[in-house]
């Protein structure tokens, strides 16, 4: 069974690149520790949304559980120079965050507590 995330992650520091991510709500797996990123000196960052709900979100390079679903927008994007669309698990559909898309790059804001991390 996956481990709870810990509280925090060193900024631009990859923790064991085998940790494998899990989709929380089915276990499928979404990505790996080897894919962490820090985007704008941060791996891990926290939001609120036009709703006032505040999501903590880790960033990564590659997320290969997860699709993205929906139009690109720009509409309150959390990172300038990036449309997003909503970022679901592909074994079960349950919302984990956000794919990001830019001229040059592509990158996932997961939500922290739509993942649980362990080895497998």
């Amino acid at each position: 069974m996956p481990k709870d995330l810990p509280d925090s992650v060193a900024d631009g520091a990859t923790r064991d690149a085998e940790r494998v991510y899990r989709c929380a709500a089915c276990a499928h797996e979404v990505t790996r520790g080897r894919w962490e990123m820090a985007v704008d000196g941060a791996h891990e960052r926290a939001f609120f949304n036009p709703a006032g709900r505040v999501f903590r979100v880790l960033c990564f390079k590659e997320a290969p559980g997860a699709a993205g679903v929906g139009p690109a927008t720009t509409e309150f994007t959390w990172f300038r120079g990036f449309a997003w669309r909503f970022a679901v698990c592909r074994g079960c559909g349950a919302h984990l965050g956000w794919r990001y898309e830019g001229d040059s790059a592509v990158f996932f804001g997961l939500i922290k507590p739509a993942l649980a991390a362990g080895s497998d």
